[in-house]
């Protein structure tokens, strides 16, 4: 939605300065390119490409593997199963493959499982041959190895390769890749979009990964899926290239149709209207609600709602008295609208129809903050705060409604609540107190050992300096020396 708004706010300026802006878009999965085109105001018959299967240099064989098994450890063992007997395939017939999964730990956890199945079925000379020059070099590279996961498998023509690894242990296992030496690599996404670095086979173990933002498990994008698959096949020595998906067996049929661009992109930007028409307001681009309907015209939601009604609740009936959907667009606004004046980011007159921003508007505007988390720092901040009431007015925020407490996290929460300097009055089982216990961990610099509350910690991290910000403003405003000083002090850390 941020960018379909920047998209439309820069489309209508230039009609309305005739100050030209080129803009250019390129997608690797888009099968309702079209409507894009429409959206960008592109001439179909001079400004827009459609490059499908066939520009391919390497034709692409696919393979769509599901898993049916529900207890992560025993599906971790059936992936790399899995992973292992399509490499053996593959490396009877002197193809290198390149195994994409999903977080720098598993990359050597899945190198290590796969030589150990190796060494346990007699078949590590299909990996390296003994007494070969392959096997020489990579004895040789090993003592200038520094990652200690990297250095257990290279020997037996495994390795790894992620962001997390230092910059010569990475460019050695590209060398050594490039030049046919290392047969199986198990690497993260950051390798299919930084290092052009093709293989025959191309497997993706597992296509689901943690959204910290969503507070659960998601699939992957289907710009990553298709970035992964288009490292399959080396146009200078294969006729074909082979992908292989390995994923959840619900999630076969999504994949099937991904790869086959059958899933239209919809907009997104009627759950997040209310904050982008409050910062079109702020801007001076939307001074009345009439003027909010024409700009809702220029967005790739309205494209949509004309192509595709029926997905965004328009009836066969309404669209066939309100072909232009105004009617439709006045009601978004105007619900927008009356969110936005309840919360006290702007001023809606109905009789005339005028929208003013105001200082509360413009401050979550600057700083990007929803207007549920502007109304509730409006009712709940006092100019006597104390730092346990901050705290726990920046943990109820809404940017944080995703992050859930899960059952194998309570009792590392509870001890991290022990060590953290100001105290968390909730109990660690409220999704408010995790927050506020892992805000604390990262000022704190604690270690954590879960994966998934590091990722949390990382998402509080990442939006905790413009909430603070934003509260410092609105003390700033009100004149609260006291709150002043201590937003300014969180906001510093």
């Amino acid at each position: 939605p941020v960018l379909e708004n920047i998209v439309s706010r820069t489309i209508r300026q230039v009609e309305n300065t005739q100050e030209p802006v080129r803009l250019v878009g390129l997608s690797a999965t888009l099968p309702n390119y079209k409507d894009v085109a429409t959206f960008l105001r592109v001439n179909p018959e001079k400004g827009l490409y459609f490059f499908d299967h066939s520009y391919r240099p390497v034709p692409l064989q696919q393979q769509f593997l599901g898993i049916t098994e529900r207890n992560a450890f025993k599906r971790f063992q059936l992936q790399n199963e899995i992973c292992y007997d399509k490499c053996l395939i593959q490396r009877k017939a002197s193809n290198q493959v390149l195994i994409f999964v999903h977080s720098r730990a598993e990359c050597g956890k899945t190198a290590k499982a796969l030589r150990d199945l190796a060494l346990d079925r007699d078949n590590l000379s299909d990996f390296v041959r003994d007494g070969g020059a392959t096997a020489e070099i990579l004895k040789e590279e090993l003592d200038t190895v520094k990652n200690q996961d990297l250095k257990e498998v290279l020997s037996y023509g495994f390795a790894i390769h992620h962001a997390g690894m230092v910059r010569s242990d990475r460019e050695l296992v590209e060398d050594l890749f490039a030049d046919r030496h290392i047969a199986v690599l198990v690497s993260t996404a950051t390798l299919a979009w930084g290092v052009n670095l093709p293989a025959h086979t191309v497997i993706i173990k597992g296509t689901q990964i943690y959204d910290p933002s969503k507070g659960k498990w998601t699939e992957l994008s289907p710009l990553d899926v298709l970035q992964m698959l288009g490292r399959a096949g080396r146009p200078q020595f294969d006729s074909e290239g082979e992908g292989i998906i390995i994923t959840a067996h619900s999630e076969l049929q999504f994949y099937m149709s991904l790869t086959n661009l059958q899933l239209p992109v919809e907009s997104q930007l009627v759950a997040f209207l209310p904050d982008h028409l409050n910062a079109e307001v702020v801007l001076g681009n939307v001074q009345t609600i009439a003027e909010a309907v024409e700009w809702l015209s220029y967005s790739f939601l309205y494209v949509r709602m004309l192509r595709n009604p029926g997905t965004y609740g328009i009836s066969e009936k309404a669209f066939k008295n309100d072909p232009v959907l105004k009617q439709r667009r006045l009601d978004l606004i105007h619900s927008s609208a009356c969110l936005l004046e309840k919360s006290q980011l702007v001023r809606y007159d109905r009789r005339s129809g005028s929208l003013q921003a105001t200082p509360l508007g413009r401050i979550a505007s600057h700083f990007y903050i929803s207007h549920e988390s502007m109304a509730q720092y409006n009712r709940h901040i006092r100019p006597t705060m104390t730092e346990i009431e901050l705290l726990r007015l920046f943990a109820t925020s809404g940017e944080f409604k995703q992050i859930h407490v899960r059952q194998d996290e309570k009792m590392e929460l509870a001890k991290l609540a022990a060590r953290v300097p100001i105290p968390v009055k909730e109990s660690t089982e409220e999704p408010s107190a995790k927050v506020n216990v892992l805000l604390q961990a990262y000022v704190s610099r604690l270690k954590l050992d879960g994966f998934v509350l590091a990722a949390d910690m990382a998402f509080i991290q990442q939006s905790a300096a413009r909430i603070m910000r934003a509260l410092f403003e609105i003390a700033l405003k009100r004149g609260w020396a006291r709150l002043t000083k201590l937003t300014l002090a969180f906001s510093n850390m």
